[in-house]
């Protein structure tokens, strides 16, 4: 999903935020229990993981989870709460080339496909949990709405600049483009399928310019 954006109004999701321990000693177990939940959901996946394999982990008693989590479901948004920070992190330390539309979306395109690459494991996991759960499908949805609805915000502007045509339904423009290039990293990162960065970045931000009509795609 391309990120093309700089400015976007925050959004809230549909999840309760979940309470911080107020002593240092509570916040250290519970990071204990994010961190080791993570490995165990990519080594086991969503649904074969136990909450006594994570407390195992993270070695501390089975009872202390409840102390933090209601559930596993809870402490599975918290990772992945976690991993969309990261996640982001990566994609926006991607330099941009140049001050040309054209070049936000190739500094994006790059960015989603290295933070991609950078959580391929657990996004592998997310796609297929999200399947067979319905609060892990929320889940990604609203990992998808972010980029979606940022790639929103700024077609509307360039709509407003006159970069793109006011005929293309922006909402639509986002959520399809998003579309190709998210299903392309779950193609080649997760399912494996093999394909060279730089002409990945290349045909996929020439496709997507020439999609929206901006100049040197």
């Amino acid at each position: 999903m391309t990120d093309v954006n700089v400015e976007q109004p925050g959004g809230s999701g549909s999840h309760r935020a979940a309470t911080m321990p107020v002593t240092e000693r509570g916040r250290r177990t519970r990071a204990q229990l994010v961190d080791a939940a993570r490995v165990v959901f990519e080594e086991r996946g969503y649904l074969d993981a136990r909450i006594g394999d994570i407390t195992a982990r993270a070695d501390v008693a089975h009872g202390t989870f409840y102390t933090y989590f209601d559930s596993k479901q809870e402490l599975f948004r918290e990772v992945m709460s976690a991993l969309v920070v990261d996640f982001r992190r990566i994609a926006a330390e991607v330099p941009i080339r140049g001050d040309r539309p054209i070049d936000r979306i190739e500094r994006a395109n790059r960015g989603y496909l290295r933070a991609y690459g950078a959580h391929a494991r657990m996004m592998g996991m997310l796609e297929n949990a999200a399947l067979l759960d319905d609060e892990v499908r929320e889940v990604r949805l609203e990992a998808r709405r972010h980029w979606v609805g940022r790639a929103e915000y700024t077609f509307r502007r360039w709509q407003d600049d006159g970069v793109i045509a006011r005929d293309i339904d922006v909402h639509y423009a986002a959520n399809l483009l998003g579309s190709m290039v998210d299903r392309f990293a779950f193609v080649w990162l997760v399912l494996g399928e093999p394909f060279d960065e730089e002409e990945s970045v290349r045909s996929m931000t020439r496709l997507y310019g020439r999609a929206l009509g901006i100049d040197g795609a």
